[in-house]
């Protein structure tokens, strides 16, 4: 899976989970309503006021992958460079940043330079983007065990260099998944696409029993913003689509933000993009939707990806970022926020 930057938007308490794979109920009670969308505990709602719409909490996440750029000490440097660049583009925008790792963790560990750590006492937050667990193309006989040996080593070396990693992405796979996250001890899982399907029965994957690589169904799952506000718990990768009570919590994103413009004109899956003012002119319309999309008494989420092995453009972002505050922050619809906050947020939210 290709790097991404993802932004997680989350809008207030008690979510309601997203499929369009969703039993009309399931074991834990979560109905199904007319639209596909299934409703999550009464009890968990009844617990926030029915009335009221909390501000958007809103998160960006760069997956940090992409093994040409750390090749060697000065490449590493140079990517270093640009990550301290666009961390401080964040703050000077009253933003915060959530970092996935990938290949980033063993160079930092080579090099003894971590940069994750300073980025964590910048203010900012630390995830794992698990290249090499899941889609392994080259191991005809993978299994659920494999991925969570995998996700266990990486998980390790992360915490090697001192900061606390609580989700991990890029983790679409045909074994259970969501067991082996779970095994690793990860709360949380960003960046879902259409080949996370590949874990379900057959007759449940739609478009993706077809796919063979997660690049060839890239797509965000859920697709449509109106329902990927939502996150949910899932139990297993054989029906992680059907919200549970408890277990793995999935938050959806929708596309990359260079990408933006290319999917708003009918694109399927793009991958690989450039910055440009049209894709702020189509993120902001998407942001529109969730803003619109909001239910009092809900927690929703709205996750924008972006890759950071290609480094940002600058003014695209400050322009994205500016609008944000004019339109959502300033006007109270909206304020910046960590993924291991949003985590928190979720996992409280019944109680609040």
């Amino acid at each position: 899976m290709r790097n991404e930057w993802t932004a997680v938007i989350w809008l207030c308490v008690g979510c309601s989970g997203v499929s369009g794979n969703l039993s009309d109920a399931n074991a834990d009670g979560a109905t199904q309503t007319d639209g596909g969308t299934p409703s999550v505990d009464a009890a968990a709602d009844a617990l926030i006021s029915p009335t009221e719409v909390l501000p958007l909490s809103i998160a960006f996440t760069f997956h940090m992958e992409g093994a040409n750029l750390v090749v060697d000490k000065p490449a590493f440097d140079r990517y270093v460079i640009d990550i301290q660049t666009t961390a401080k583009l964040f703050h000077t925008n009253g933003a915060v940043a959530t970092w996935e790792a990938a290949e980033i963790v063993q160079k930092s560990i080579d090099y003894k330079v971590n940069i994750l750590k300073e980025l964590e006492s910048g203010g900012d937050a630390i995830g794992l983007h698990a290249n090499g667990a899941g889609y392994v193309p080259n191991d005809k006989n993978y299994t659920t065990e494999k991925m969570s040996t995998e996700l266990q080593k990486q998980r390790a070396a992360i915490a090697s260099l001192g900061v606390t990693v609580r989700h991990v992405s890029n983790i679409c796979s045909t074994v259970d998944w969501v067991k082996a996250v779970q095994s690793a001890n990860f709360e949380a899982v960003t960046g879902v696409v259409e080949y996370c399907l590949k874990s379900l029965p057959a007759a449940s994957q739609g478009t993706a029993a077809n796919c063979d690589a997660p690049n060839n169904c890239h797509t965000a799952y859920p697709k449509e913003t109106a329902q990927s506000i939502s996150s949910w718990f899932a139990s297993s990768g054989s029906n992680w689509t059907t919200p549970a009570s408890s277990g793995l919590l999935i938050l959806p994103t929708s596309g990359s933000v260079p990408c933006s413009a290319e999917e708003a004109a009918g694109q399927v899956s793009p991958t690989q993009c450039k910055y440009g003012t049209d894709d702020v002119t189509a993120t902001l319309a998407q942001l529109d939707v969730a803003i619109a999309s909001r239910q009092p008494g809900k927690v929703h989420s709205h996750i924008l990806v972006a890759s950071f092995g290609q480094t940002p453009n600058a003014q695209v972002i400050e322009s994205l970022f500016q609008q944000i505050k004019s339109k959502y922050i300033d006007t109270g619809k909206a304020k910046w926020i960590k993924v291991p906050d949003l985590i928190d947020l979720r996992k409280t939210a019944p109680a609040l």
